[in-house]
């Protein structure tokens, strides 16, 4: 983790000094999360879980290197989860992740802009049988109203882990979960400029 922290931190100083075309802002919107679990036998037989709706706040910087092609990355406050139901009692179950998408971008046209890419997540605060740490894929495509309005839809879905369950509890099973999560989003561009190398 401390290594993806320097990553980012190292990515954002060296961004300034790249060619083509920054942008960089704001965003914000809906989560529609899922928890999907796998591989569990008879264990939750009983129970059921359902979407739950959220939301996800941040920022992101772009860097073209193409007039076709860039790479975005992400800083997220993302609150998942998902709504458990075991006989007459309903519950919300809050996960609330950082989460670090890494994304390569296609832009067919000027007004639309194609995602695709590895999410990272830490998980801030939540249940105790969720991992801490959380990756999956992105896929999605942004919509570029004005220079400085945006709109996107997203889907997030996670690689399956473990659940954090002792042998008495997985009685001899495997049980494992996925976070699924569909995101719609605005956006509003801070930066939005070209730049080049001093020495050109």
């Amino acid at each position: 983790m401390k290594r993806l922290l320097l990553f980012i931190m190292l990515t954002f100083v060296l961004i300034p000094f790249t060619y083509g075309q920054i942008r960089g802002g704001l965003k914000g919107g809906v989560n529609i999360s899922d928890f999907i679990i796998t591989k569990s036998g008879d264990l939750f037989q009983q129970e059921q879980f359902s979407t739950r709706v959220s939301y996800h706040i941040g920022s992101y910087v772009q860097q073209s290197f193409t007039d076709r092609l860039a790479w975005q990355i992400e800083v997220l406050f993302s609150n998942k989860g998902y709504t458990y139901k075991f006989e007459n009692s309903t519950e919300n179950i809050s996960l609330n992740y950082l989460n670090w998408p890494l994304l390569l971008v296609y832009k067919p046209i000027k007004l639309l802009e194609l995602e695709f890419g590895p999410e990272l997540g830490y998980l801030i605060s939540g249940e105790d049988l969720i991992q801490s740490f959380d990756v999956g894929i992105d896929i999605g495509a942004r919509f570029n109203i004005s220079p400085k309005f945006l709109a996107g839809i997203r889907y997030s879905n996670g690689f399956p882990f473990k659940l954090n369950l002792d042998d008495s509890e997985s009685q001899g099973y495997d049980p494992r979960y996925q976070n699924s999560v569909l995101q719609f989003y605005i956006g509003f561009n801070l930066i939005n400029e070209n730049v080049a190398r001093d020495d050109e």
